[in-house]
């Protein structure tokens, strides 16, 4: 494969790799020797000049739906902290807590999202809060921390007659169905209503999301990810119809970047909608915006909004319609509800049900992996030397990668069932730095609780209606490639509601009895 480039583009790549090492090592000598840091393991390179055989490995992995498995395992067979080569400098790639808890909190000013990820995503989310790092990030998400707390995350009832569109639109007669287009258009109307103002209105009106949309949304998301597996070389991939992905979402996105442009910014932060709640757009307009900013920023939203619950709801669903024993849980923990809508207070109080939603974002984060680069010389606490246990010395403009798929199924950290979905493990288990769906300090998802809120509502207002659900999919669990990790193969199941059945006839009762179709009675 070298033999084949230019002489000269292999004299350049010497003299680059030469000045990296170079500066590294001298970098190390101030302050990796003084901390004691070792180098972690390496990965095994077959070309060892630019890494080209682990970026190779990485794109087959992804085309067979099998990257986050890919990482699980070269984390299994490397340790749990190793580095390897990307175009000719190392990465460092860790899973370990400590590791994490420094990069995302402790250490956090010594990392920055980076220049790879701004060049990937800048197509589709240009130069929004999730691009962005210094004064720039810390004004977004100052500002967006208002919006959210002044918008009322905790207000069950904006989910409400969402709930009531989505169970309209599953059929009564057990006929198959994939819940996952419906979970897509669901998330949207609550992602427009809260962010919004007004609701897109999809599981009533399909047309507003309809199939090629959605295939866009998909797309230019996914083309945004392959584009940071490609890193400098993103520029080689033929981008035609991931650019036309992108227009068409930004067309869809254009209507809310209006209805910003058309607030009167003299009255901005004490809007209210028809409905009574604060405003999600005329908070976000305190801070001046022009259109292409506006788009960035609406655009990010949305996709984190609507992305991340669509995503969370379909792993989840997918795991409980092969898993008739949960559901039936599930429903033993909301019987005391007896039908109505459950308080903020009783949905924080389910065990059973929340455990479900943790251990989903365990098996399955929507975050799979995530990355920082350093801005400075650092150290990360661990990963270095023979034993693993070592401090390591970071170099400024090293990359750190953090498979968050691998670290939620480390079987020291998680038992010998890490694999398997096991709500219960929820009842003792803290949540610390081992389990980070939404990573964890100053820059976690801002969107988290009602991402949780929603989810979990979902979930009881179902196991409300229905008394089973039953996969239609003899496959297992594959994964997608979008921003947020998914089942490629949707949801495929057949539901049944319960039904009355007058069991008046039976000597000595007069009443009626709910029965489901099939399951057993619900005993506590």
């Amino acid at each position: 494969m070298i033999q084949d480039y230019p002489l000269t583009l292999i004299g350049g790549l010497f003299v680059l790799c030469g000045w990296y090492l170079i500066t590294t090592t001298t970098s190390y000598s101030k302050l990796g020797q003084r901390n004691g840091c070792q180098l972690p393991k390496s990965y095994p390179h077959r070309e060892k000049l630019l890494g080209l055989d682990y970026l190779r490995d990485s794109i087959t992995a992804r085309d067979n739906q099998c990257y986050l498995q890919r990482e699980q395992q070269l984390h299994q067979q490397n340790g749990n902290t190793y580095r390897s080569l990307f175009l000719g400098q190392w990465v460092l790639n860790t899973i370990e807590p400590d590791n994490l808890r420094a990069i995302l909190s402790t250490s956090f000013a010594d990392y920055d999202a980076g220049a790879r990820r701004r060049r990937a995503f800048k197509p589709l989310l240009g130069n929004s809060i999730f691009q962005s790092d210094g004064l720039q990030w810390r004004s977004a998400r100052s500002l967006l921390q208002k919006c959210f707390a002044q918008a009322r995350i905790d207000d069950l009832d904006l989910l409400e007659p969402h709930i009531q569109s989505l169970l309209a639109a599953i059929p009564d007669n057990q006929k198959i169905l994939d819940l996952a287009p419906l979970f897509h258009r669901f998330a949207a109307d609550v992602a427009t209503d809260f962010l919004f103002g007004e609701s897109l209105g999809s599981l009533s009106h399909p047309d507003r999301l309809e199939s090629g949309l959605q295939e866009a949304f998909y797309e230019a998301a996914a083309g945004c990810e392959f584009r940071w597996l490609l890193g400098k070389l993103a520029f080689l991939w033929p981008n035609r119809a991931f650019l036309a992905h992108v227009r068409t979402v930004h067309s869809f996105i254009q209507p809310y970047v209006d209805k910003a442009l058309q607030i009167d910014h003299q009255g901005c932060g004490q809007g209210k909608n028809e409905k009574g709640r604060p405003d999600f757009l005329s908070q976000l307009c305190q801070r001046p915006h022009d259109r292409r900013s506006l788009q960035d920023e609406i655009t990010t939203l949305y996709f984190a909004g609507a992305d991340t619950v669509a995503a969370l709801l379909i792993n989840l669903f997918f795991v409980l319609s092969k898993r008739p024993d949960a559901w039936k849980r599930v429903r033993i923990d909301i019987q005391h509800l007896r039908g109505q809508k459950p308080t903020l207070q009783q949905l924080k109080s389910l065990r059973y049900v929340n455990g479900c939603i943790l251990e989903s974002l365990r098996i399955h984060p929507p975050q799979a992996s995530n990355s920082r680069i350093a801005n400075k010389d650092t150290i990360l606490p661990t990963g270095g030397g023979p034993d693993g246990k070592s401090p390591i010395f970071v170099s400024k403009g090293t990359m750190v990668h953090v498979a968050t798929y691998a670290l939620h199924r480390r079987r020291d950290l998680w038992g010998d069932e890490a694999e398997e979905f096991d709500p219960d493990r929820w009842i003792h288990q803290k949540q610390n730095w081992k389990f980070i769906p939404f990573l964890g300090g100053p820059r976690n998802c801002i969107g988290m609780d009602l991402a949780i809120n929603e989810a979990t509502y979902v979930l009881i207002r179902l196991a409300q209606e229905f008394g089973s659900i039953v996969s239609q999919d003899p496959n297992d669990w594959v994964e997608s490639a979008g921003l947020a990790l998914m089942s490629k193969n949707g949801v495929r199941v057949a539901m049944a509601r319960k039904v009355i059945v007058n069991i008046g006839s039976v000597p000595g009762n007069t009443c009626m009895a709910l029965y489901d179709h099939h399951t057993d009675y619900l005993q506590p």
